[in-house]
């Protein structure tokens, strides 16, 4: 029996990745289901461009954060799937704001 992906659940999960919700400063525990995923190689390649976009904005590396977000892009585009990226930022007065992006693919 072939596992669907965990991710965007239409494809067959082909990529053993950590689960991206668990602390990666952790240590995976392989043998445990819960700390990874099957996902399909689109999505393993999504999720690692989320995670650094998200890591670059919140150094402040524009220069890596866009291209990132240009990965985004050209994943939504080959795949003609649109990729949703949603960011919660902290601002300085302790409120905080929340945002998505869709990567459509399209020009």
């Amino acid at each position: 029996m072939t596992e669907v992906c965990e991710y965007c659940g239409e494809e067959e999960g082909t990529e053993k990745i950590a689960n991206p919700n668990l602390d990666m400063s952790d240590f995976i525990d392989w043998a445990k289901r819960t700390s990874w995923w099957m996902v399909c190689k689109d999505c393993k390649d999504t999720i690692h461009a989320q995670q650094m976009l998200g890591m670059m904005e919140h150094m402040g590396d524009t220069k890596m954060a866009a291209k990132y977000s240009a990965d985004l892009e050209a994943i939504a585009k080959r795949t003609k799937k649109p990729i949703m990226n949603a960011k919660i930022i902290k601002n300085k007065d302790g409120t905080v704001d929340s945002m998505s992006v869709e990567y459509t693919g399209e020009e």
